[in-house]
């Protein structure tokens, strides 16, 4: 994929409302169902809350290579 190719503040606002709609969502989700078992394509199975979990490090992962990239990157004036 070439990322060069977006433009940065529009991929974080994409990003920041996709966030702040999953976070909505997973508020309203009982707290009985955050042990469920589901069945991950990769990982195989684990609870709701182990794959809440696995995405909320996934996007801190995203976020540090955001972080990484942006220092590189001279600010455009």
């Amino acid at each position: 994929m070439n990322y060069a190719g977006y433009d940065p503040q529009a991929a974080m606002m994409t990003f920041s409302c996709v966030r702040q709609w999953n976070l909505m969502l997973l508020r309203s989700v009982p707290p009985e169902s955050m042990s469920k078992p589901v069945l991950h394509p990769e990982r195989g199975e684990m609870t709701f809350r182990e794959l809440i979990e696995t995405m909320a490090g996934h996007d801190l992962n995203h976020l540090a290579q955001l972080e990484a990239i942006a220092v590189q990157v001279p600010l455009s004036r």
